[in-house]
């Protein structure tokens, strides 16, 4: 199952909590290390890339921003065991000019990556030519007797 937006909503709360994890990721240096300590993180994004190459479009530069906002979100969406939008603006970089979303949950992450590239606007989402960025997450957790992986696409220009 896969859910997209490209609009912005969410509680006042989530970007108090995002924004004060991001100031203890920061001050302990945790963003740095980020690639090193999550390959499917890398996974995720790098598939992104390979379908833009495909189609003859640059790729998307890492956000560490955006890919923290991706992994407290995906991780939210494991402990409801369920598909939502965050609030697109919530925990983004104050300089975006356009956001977008991707959220989606099965068995792998190429299973996951496969069905955002057969569903219109998912497809859209990663093939948006104006996007320069992303932040991206994969986390994994057991929902309704299944082990799941919960991926999260955060796009940015």
């Amino acid at each position: 199952m896969i859910r997209h937006r490209t609009a912005s909503r969410r509680a006042r709360r989530w970007i108090v909590a995002l924004v004060s994890i991001l100031g203890l990721s920061l001050a302990s240096g945790a963003l740095t290390s980020c690639e090193a300590a999550d390959p499917e993180r890398a996974q995720v994004r790098d598939l992104i890339n390979q379908s833009r190459a495909q189609a003859g479009l640059s790729q998307l530069a890492p956000n560490a921003i955006l890919d923290l906002k991706a992994d407290l979100w995906a991780q939210n969406l494991r402990s409801i065991c369920a598909l939502k939008h965050s609030r697109l603006a919530d925990g983004a970089p104050p300089n975006w000019y356009k956001l977008g979303e991707n959220v989606g949950k099965g068995g792998s992450i190429p299973q996951i990556h496969t069905a955002y590239l057969n569903s219109p606007s998912h497809r859209a989402n990663i093939m948006d030519p104006v996007f320069t960025q992303v932040g991206t997450a994969a986390v994994w957790g057991n929902c309704n007797g299944y082990r799941t992986v919960f991926t999260v696409q955060e796009f940015m220009k």
